[in-house]
């Protein structure tokens, strides 16, 4: 019985391209992670910016000033539903100001897409909101879409740098 050995008698490679594939090797090495994808958001900045959209939510229900103009950049923009434009914090103060001295706030911001990329960062999905008129307990209920566009700072923070609502603002706001 003639049985086939387990071994090649012969490579496929003749001797030059054998030495020419062992100095390769160790250049296509260096090359590899080049030609790799970029890596995968950390999942740590995903829970820090989801963190700061929720702490930015309470904040606004709970009506804390402060605390919530320190989640944007000084240059930062608002961008509301009429078009209107509010760039810097001293428009936001004046802003929130405004909208915590006439509204009690139950927003619910309901995320679909977070993602990073390098120092930005974006946070785009729907909102519903029912407005309570401190003044006459009249209530006003709104739903739309938000982008909020975060910008990681030189402390490696991130702050908010643009902020935008869309759909039709309810009467009396």
């Amino acid at each position: 019985m003639n049985v086939p050995s387990a071994r090649p008698d012969k490579s496929p490679l003749s001797p030059c391209s054998r030495r020419t594939a062992i100095a390769f090797l160790p250049f296509a090495t260096l090359l590899a992670p080049s030609f790799s994808p970029p890596p995968a958001p950390q999942a740590s900045t995903i829970v820090t910016l989801a963190k700061i959209r929720e702490g930015w939510v309470q904040d606004l229900r709970t009506k804390q000033l402060e605390p919530i103009l320190k989640f944007y950049a000084p240059d930062a923009v608002f961008l509301q539903p009429t078009g209107e434009r509010i760039t810097g914090s001293a428009a936001l103060r004046t802003l929130f100001q405004t909208i915590m001295a006439t509204f009690n706030s139950d927003l619910t911001l309901n995320s679909q897409n977070l993602e990073t990329s390098g120092d930005l960062a974006y946070d785009s999905g729907d909102f519903q909101e029912s407005l309570t008129t401190i003044a006459t307990g009249a209530k006003i209920t709104s739903k739309g879409s938000y982008i909020i566009i975060f910008r990681r700072q030189p402390d490696r923070s991130w702050q908010i740098v643009q902020h935008a609502w869309t759909g039709t603002p309810p009467a009396g706001t």
